[in-house]
């Protein structure tokens, strides 16, 4: 089972950074999936040794379980290098491009004391083969066991950086997808942190016993096997990720468009004018189209907004602004959203009762700038429609908008044209 794992997990990485290099080949080449690519080949071809099955065939060429202890670890050490070299190949360069050089200068200087340190610690270790028990035994305990923590703390340093550099990277990105693969590799990277420190299991039977076991055991090769599938599962996540998001998203879609029904309701009652033709959407019907659907409920609001323009009032952004002063209000964006709602809230009143603004003429009130995507459109109009529905404030407005429009002259009907 433990083989298998190994195998499986071995197969899965050598496969992904073949593909990497392959595709990233060239002087334009993005730097981050190069390291990716030496990453996976590191780890892969570690995995690939550390089975019990190839570490038979490697002792019959290098001294008893150097292949085990020693190269296997080496070739870990150089792939949690190449991820730090991933984080960073993360950092903008047009932050500080001179101090992210010199980072990764010292980090190449410090991987290579690493790797040299543990390839001494193990050397003075005297590590000799017990095959019948399955454990080595070291004539220096003590050595063995630096060489297997100084592992676990550059691999957990390793991965720190990397997380970090993830999490920023991720708290920039605005696409999703890629947002999602991001906080996969970070998942990877906490399997991994879980995995490397696994080994320090090993710290204490070397100091007890001068001792430990041989080959990989079946905890340490499901969580690499798990590291290798979300490692190369984020890295992917652009060919699948669109795939098994979609019924997410179509969800996400039809809720928010059952949420925007109140104010698209109150809208299509005064201006019936806004609704899209039925013929566009007579086969786009079914759950997988409620992005479609959504797309066309934001045109009609937004229709309704600019129509609604020559009924709006320029003051009601002061009025609710007071308002809200007084009751302590929400926090800005909030408040964009209270505003929006109270000045298509009164719109609505005088459209219903004829009274055509003079000072609207010249554009009306714009309250926000508006999002530049269907996506953000939507959660802001989200936030206009629970303001419109449920604001206190926007009620009152609206009311004395409602109790005003009977003492008002309609505007002749040559000014409403």
């Amino acid at each position: 089972m433990a083989d298998l794992s190994a195998y499986l997990a071995a197969a899965v990485l050598l496969v992904f950074a073949g593909h990497r290099l392959l595709i990233t080949r060239g002087d334009g080449a993005d730097p981050a999936q190069r390291h990716v690519a030496g990453f996976a080949l590191c780890l892969g071809t570690a995995l690939l040794f550390n089975a019990r099955a190839t570490l038979a065939t490697l002792d019959r060429l290098l001294p008893p379980r150097y292949g085990d202890l020693l190269v296997t670890h080496e070739l870990k050490t150089a792939a949690l290098t190449f991820l730090v070299l991933v984080a960073h190949a993360l950092t903008p360069p047009a932050c500080a491009p001179d101090r992210t050089r010199r980072g990764r200068r010292r980090q190449l200087l410090l991987a290579v004391g690493v790797q040299a340190v543990s390839a001494g610690l193990f050397l003075v270790a005297g590590v000799t083969a017990d095959d019948a028990r399955e454990t080595v035994r070291a004539d220096r305990g003590w050595a063995l066991a630096a060489y297997n923590a100084v592992f676990a703390c550059y691999g957990c340093f390793c991965l720190l950086v990397l997380v970090r550099a993830l999490a920023r990277h991720a708290h920039r990105t605005t696409s999703g997808q890629l947002r999602a693969g991001l906080r996969m590799m970070m998942l990877a990277a906490a399997s991994g942190a879980l995995w490397t420190l696994w080994a320090l299991k090993d710290v204490a039977t070397d100091l007890s016993r001068g001792e430990q076991g041989l080959g990989e055991d079946l905890v340490s090769a499901v969580l690499g096997a798990v590291t290798a599938l979300l490692a190369t599962g984020g890295a992917t996540t652009s060919l699948w990720g669109s795939t098994l998001t979609a019924p997410l998203r179509w969800l996400r879609a039809h809720r928010t468009y059952r949420a925007l029904e109140p104010l698209w309701a109150e809208l299509h009652a005064v201006l019936p004018e806004i609704a899209l033709g039925r013929s566009a959407a007579a086969w786009r019907r079914g759950p997988r189209h409620a992005e479609f659907a959504l797309y066309r409920r934001v045109i009609e609001i937004r229709d309704a907004h600019l129509a609604l323009r020559p009924y709006q009032e320029p003051d009601v952004p002061d009025r609710v602004a007071r308002a809200l002063a007084r009751a302590g209000g929400p926090g800005a964006t909030d408040r964009h959203a209270v505003v929006e709602a109270a000045v298509i809230a009164v719109a609505l009143e005088n459209k219903r009762a004829g009274l055509r603004q003079a000072a609207a003429r010249t554009g009306g009130a714009t309250p926000v700038p508006l999002p530049r995507t269907v996506e953000a459109e939507a959660a802001w109009l989200l936030k206009v429609t629970g303001a419109f529905t449920r604001s206190p404030t926007v009620a009152r407005i609206r009311a004395g908008a409602d109790a005003g429009a009977d003492t008002h002259i309609a505007a002749p009907a040559s000014t409403i044209e």
